[in-house]
């Protein structure tokens, strides 16, 4: 058996001719099929090896995916997922519900008429009461008055920024991602936050600046002061107006806005040059109404004892002389800062340059953003290494593709090496043998290739 096996392999012949007898062509044959053998495993283990560290792109098509569907395959393939969407743009009101939160201020008891009637000059013997315009129940009127008229303007500008901004459009060409769209979404609002802070702020200033430069004087006097002066001469009075001297550390209007001096209660026969007999913490008096207003802080309204110390100065030096507060404006409660991102001794400026938002409310809607893009389809590239069905098709298509090569070129490529190896043989007149092996040809090979 060994023989027999030892026999057909030693004569294996892929190309065998239809004359069986001659010598000649069966040895070609042989040899030919030991080159193509060879050929065909060296080029095989090559491809295999290539072919299987070789990374392979395969693209996938998934139609009309669900959101759970979209959420899978971008937590995978998140780098080559592409699903366009089948509506484009969207408004900002469909998928972005967005409310601010104000301030408690805003919404207070402190801005309701009962409290305001503390500053209402009820006395009951007009001709004996005399309060000095710095007094806080002279200055307080336009403090709260102004308070409330900044936070409704607030109101007023976020409303109609709002109204814009809803009826915009998201466009996103392929669907985002739930982390995508919430960047896009706080992008768009932080923008939206800045644009509309900057168009109310930018008002309030040019009216500032504008009162500023016409030298404007308010009902409290704080930046300029009436003078009157008699001209002995033409026995005539002339009325001016001389700048306020009397602010913390001598500071002066004219060269500063940001002069203050403490607010507080004042004896009938002070002056305004006095500093308050009882001071009321957080509010200030300073150049103008708008500055006194943005230049205090509302500490003592969070505080009872503070608001106490207001209830029970209403009829500070007039005792007798006022008609009794309002009972709800006896009972009135502070203010409660547990939620609230200021604290009690931040100053009305930073309310007012936050627009009295304590929040947004941001109620985007991821859900509600896929099911309008609808994407009808999302393709996904996965690359692959060691794919085994892929090696094993490129190797039966290279084998195929080979194996005809091989056919065509290797009996005559073996049959012109034994020719030129006989030549060789005859014009040496070699004692070597007359048999010719698959050794040799290669021998022969190297040869002709010097």
């Amino acid at each position: 058996i060994s023989r027999y096996v030892h026999r057909t392999i030693h004569n294996f012949n892929l190309f065998s001719s239809d004359y069986k007898n001659n010598s000649d062509d069966e040895r070609i044959g042989i040899i030919a099929t030991r080159f193509y053998i060879f050929f065909v495993i060296i080029g095989l283990i090559i491809l295999g090896c290539y072919t299987l560290i070789l990374k392979r792109s395969q693209t996938y098509t998934i139609e009309w995916p669900s959101l759970s569907q979209f959420e899978k395959l971008n937590s995978k393939y998140s780098s080559t997922l592409n699903c366009p969407c089948s509506h484009f743009s969207m408004s900002y009101s469909r998928i972005m519900p967005l409310y601010p939160r104000y301030h408690s201020i805003c919404s207070s008891e402190y801005l309701k008429d009962y409290w305001l009637s503390y500053f209402g000059r009820v006395e009951i013997d007009t001709n004996n009461t005399l309060f000095i315009s710095t007094d806080f129940r002279i200055t307080g009127k336009s403090f709260f008055n102004l308070l409330n008229k900044l936070c409704e303007m607030s109101n007023e500008t976020i409303e109609s920024a709002l109204r814009v901004f809803r009826v915009n459009r998201l466009i996103t060409i392929n669907a985002l991602s739930s982390d995508q769209f919430n960047h896009q979404i706080n992008k768009r609002l932080i923008r939206f936050q800045q644009q509309t802070i900057a168009s109310f702020v930018n008002l309030i200033e040019l009216i500032r600046s504008s009162i500023d430069t016409n030298q404007l004087a308010d009902e409290t006097w704080t930046k300029l002061g009436p003078l009157s002066i008699y001209n002995n001469d033409t026995s005539q009075w002339s009325f001016h107006f001389r700048s306020r001297d009397f602010y913390t550390n001598s500071c002066s209007c004219i060269e500063s806005n940001q002069c203050t001096r403490p607010a507080g209660f004042y004896f009938q026969t002070d002056n305004v040059r006095n500093k308050p007999n009882i001071t009321i913490p957080g509010l200030v008096l300073a150049c103008y109404a708008i500055d006194t207003l943005l230049l205090s802080t509302l500490e003592c309204f969070y505080q009872k004892k503070c608001i106490k110390l207001l209830i029970d100065n209403y009829d500070f030096d007039i005792v007798g002389l006022v008609r009794p507060l309002d009972k709800r404006a006896i009972q009135i409660e502070p203010l409660r800062y547990e939620n609230s991102r200021f604290y009690p001794n931040t100053t009305i400026n930073e309310f007012f340059l936050q627009l009295f938002v304590e929040d947004w409310i941001n109620s985007s809607n991821y859900t509600s953003y896929y099911t309008r893009c609808a994407p009808s389809q999302c393709v996904y590239t996965i690359e692959k290494r060691f794919d085994i069905a892929y090696m094993l098709t490129t190797m039966l298509g290279f084998y195929g593709g080979l194996s005809v090569i091989l056919e065509i070129i290797l009996p005559p490529f073996v049959k012109i090496i034994i020719k030129q190896w006989s030549k060789r043989k005859t014009s040496r007149q070699s004692n070597n043998s007359n048999e010719i092996t698959t050794s040799k040809i290669i021998i022969i090979l190297f040869h002709l290739l010097e």
